[in-house]
């Protein structure tokens, strides 16, 4: 079984993201609202990958990326925010965000960072 768990309190990328990922045949797929929630089915799920919008709160997304460096930082992917893009390779690379693509999501990248992770 191949969980993937989507943390973001937006609606609308919630969405969207989840459609792709049913699109693509990923069946089992699990959405919170915020980071709180996202810990416990973390270590519930065991997911394949963690989607996580990176326009979450500051303190709720700082916490979250504590859960995730090490051994989940190579199954995580961070949607950010168009600004996050720039020549040098981005704020988020930057940062030490290993995956990351940024809105609006494409659906070709989107998908091959999803491949990319879940390989």
């Amino acid at each position: 079984m191949r969980n993937i768990l989507i943390i973001s309190d937006n609606a609308a990328l919630c969405s969207q993201v989840t459609e792709l990922l049913k699109e693509a045949e990923y069946s089992h797929i699990y959405s919170v609202k915020t980071c709180m929630q996202g810990f416990s089915l973390v270590y519930r799920l065991n997911p394949k990958l963690i989607v996580i919008d990176a326009e979450l709160p500051d303190n709720d997304l700082a916490e979250m990326k504590k859960v995730v460096s090490g051994p989940l930082a190579g199954i995580t992917l961070f949607i950010a925010p168009a600004s996050y893009r720039n020549e040098g390779g981005g704020t988020a690379a930057y940062k030490g965000v290993p995956h990351w693509i940024t809105r609006p999501v494409d659906r070709a990248v989107f998908l091959e960072a999803v491949r990319e992770i879940t390989a």
